[in-house]
């Protein structure tokens, strides 16, 4: 018996605001890096060490959100599940 796997593309991966995006804002990112990167230390390296902490930051907190998203479906489709299977017997009382 032979099976053969196709590769599907995932829905979130093709989101058309974050190919939009994505390019640009890699591109100014490797720009803030390499600049980052050649200042000499002092308050020019300071302030685009900054600036890439806060993309980081913004980074970190989409993702985060993207995920807390997907935590909520889980979490309510768990609890419909136990509700109608009658396993909920602590929210009669």
């Amino acid at each position: 018996m032979q099976t053969q796997t196709t590769s599907q593309p995932q829905a979130g991966a093709t989101d058309p605001l974050f190919s939009a995006l994505a390019t640009p804002l890699q591109a100014k990112v490797g720009e803030l890096m390499e600049r980052a990167v050649a200042a000499a230390p002092g308050a020019e390296r300071s302030r685009l060490l900054r600036w890439l902490l806060v993309v980081a930051a913004v980074f970190l907190l989409w993702r985060m959100g993207r995920g807390l998203r997907k935590l909520f479906w889980s979490l309510f489709g768990i609890g419909m599940a136990l509700w109608w299977s009658g396993a909920a017997w602590w929210l009669h009382h």
